[in-house]
């Protein structure tokens, strides 16, 4: 793959709006922007060539398409992978045991609902950690290795 083959500001429109149904099977808004048509050409012909985006990110990509298909506003909800409502997570802090309720949106922790698990843990804390790896849902990275 060469810069030129990702330089399309020679191409009329009607070649760029062309090219991108060929790449996509499907023909581009009729408002979208002739930088959009390139970005998006370039894109598709990096990702031949390079292999696209990884697993998570299309996994993100997938939940993202399934809000907007069931109506929801995209990301409104937090997909927690195997945080399903109704589980108590526990943790263990300077001799203190600490339990948290996952809800359908947030967590219950002290009698008050709390938006992410990093405000539970900052709470408990009193300094800012990333509450999934707080709770253990989170690899280190020597754990990781």
């Amino acid at each position: 793959m060469s810069d030129r083959d990702l330089d399309f500001s020679e191409l009329p429109m009607k070649e760029l709006r062309q090219r991108w149904q060929k790449a996509f099977g499907t023909p581009p808004s009729r408002r979208a922007s002739r930088d959009l048509l390139e970005l998006g050409l370039g894109w598709h012909i990096q990702s031949k060539g390079l292999g696209g985006f990884d697993r998570a990110t299309r996994e993100q990509i997938a939940e993202l398409v399934a809000d907007l298909r069931d109506g929801r506003k995209p990301g409104s909800i937090p997909h927690r992978p195997g945080l399903n409502p109704g589980v108590t997570l526990v943790r263990e802090w300077n001799g203190r045991t600490y339990q948290v309720q996952v809800l359908e949106k947030g967590y219950l922790y002290d009698h008050k609902v709390w938006g992410s698990l990093s405000e539970v843990a900052r709470e408990i804390t009193g300094a800012r950690w990333n509450g999934p790896k707080f709770f253990g849902l989170r690899q280190t990275q020597k754990e990781a290795a």
